[in-house]
């Protein structure tokens, strides 16, 4: 069956937006990911260190 051509107008303006946000977005969430594993070492570590004293 035949596709019928589809054709799409993006405003630049439009698309440059929402690539910024894109961006935008995922830096965001790099530096959660980043704080996330900052706290999950710190954690870690304390573990260790108690259960080593404690043991």
């Amino acid at each position: 069956m035949a596709q019928p051509d589809v054709n799409c107008e993006i405003d630049k303006s439009d698309q440059e937006q929402n690539e910024e946000r894109a961006l935008s977005v995922f830096a965001s969430e790099k530096n959660e990911d980043l704080t996330a594993l900052g706290l999950v070492l710190v954690v870690t570590f304390l573990v260790l260190l108690f259960t080593k004293w404690i043991a």
